[in-house]
């Protein structure tokens, strides 16, 4: 079965060895720092540390061989499915978090649009200081601006809107990366959380810009990409500064998502344990025994892989935000 990507999560002491391997996509490494190492193919990075303290890299695997390059910065690599890139540009040589964003975004649309990939799935967006003030805007409040500006810009009326993550760092650089396809997927709601276009204007000058989750039809297999999802039922905070509640009340609102799913769209993936991956990002390594043992007692030995990652949600009062996905891996049959 020829698949478009899968996913492992591996013990890799030398990410770079990776690049002569022609069916990776690419390869994430969890750190204090952003970096990218010095090759076409997408190996980096992320400046958020794994407290679990372990050396787990998420690699991407492609079925067939694939083509790389660069591009205005952006590290690519793609087969007749997919096309992955990733980003990091220096902040301090742009006005601000609204210009980079707006800089960044308009490189990865002008690009995948190029190569022919022109529908964004799903992408992951880390920034420094999330919740400090810039000119008037929290650093999270800017991202959005600059996004939106350059979607205003560049999309069409059947843009569908990626599934997405926005997480702060405690290290320089926006950092972006980001899979495209050939066609778009199908928007995923959740029915316990306000549409992105319906979120109040006290929230900031512009609305959030991505979809709670994308399915993708490929030829073989489904795939769902669920974005970072936080302790919000409508567009409300709930349980501000209480870690367990808020785990719980992510929780539910992904097992919400998934039974929305099965009733609406009739997919096979209807609870959270038939999940490839989990990744938390907590605001605090003291939280993470609660995590893991709320976690484990609420679902047992029976859990997906999860990543817990040390990363600022964009409200200073939620403390966690989870992030899921299905795709079919060969050695799931």
């Amino acid at each position: 079965m020829s698949l478009p990507f899968s996913i492992q999560f591996l013990p890799v002491e030398n990410i770079s060895a990776l690049a002569t391997d022609k069916n990776v996509l690419a390869a994430i490494r969890f750190a204090s720092i952003a970096s990218a190492e010095d090759t076409e193919k997408p190996l980096f990075s992320v400046g958020l540390p794994n407290l679990a303290l372990s050396n787990i890299v998420e690699v991407w695997y492609s079925d067939t061989p694939v083509k790389t390059t660069i591009i205005d910065g952006i590290q690519l690599a793609w087969n007749d499915d997919i096309i992955f890139g990733h980003m990091l540009l220096d902040e301090t040589q742009y006005e601000g978090t609204a210009s980079a964003t707006k800089d960044a975004y308009r490189l990865i649309l002008n690009t995948i649009q190029a190569l022919s990939y022109p529908s964004l799935l799903r992408i992951w967006n880390y920034l420094s200081a999330i919740n400090e003030n810039q000119q008037g805007l929290r650093h999270y409040q800017a991202f959005s601006q600059g996004r939106q500006k350059i979607l205003d810009d560049v999309v069409d009326l059947g843009y569908v809107p990626p599934a997405s993550t926005v997480i702060g760092t405690a290290c320089a650089g926006l950092q972006v990366y980001f899979i495209a396809a050939k066609k778009s997927g199908i928007q995923l709601k959740n029915p316990r959380q306000a549409d992105d276009f319906l979120y109040p204007r006290h929230y900031g000058p512009v609305r959030p810009a991505f979809s709670r989750a994308i399915v993708k039809q490929w030829k073989n297999s489904t795939h769902l990409y669920i974005s970072g999802t936080a302790s919000i039922i409508g567009h409300q905070k709930h349980h501000s500064g209480q870690v367990q509640l808020q785990v719980n009340e992510v929780l539910n609102n992904i097992e919400a998502l998934l039974q929305y799913g099965a009733d609406k769209l009739s997919l096979s993936i209807n609870k959270l344990t038939d999940l490839t991956y989990l990744k938390v990002y907590l605001c605090d390594l003291f939280m993470l025994s609660v995590t893991e043992e709320l976690l484990i007692r609420r679902y047992g030995h029976h859990l997906p892989p999860v990543i817990f990652l040390r990363g600022d949600v964009c409200h200073s009062d939620l403390l966690v935000e989870i992030e899921a996905a299905y795709i079919f891996n060969a050695t799931d049959d």
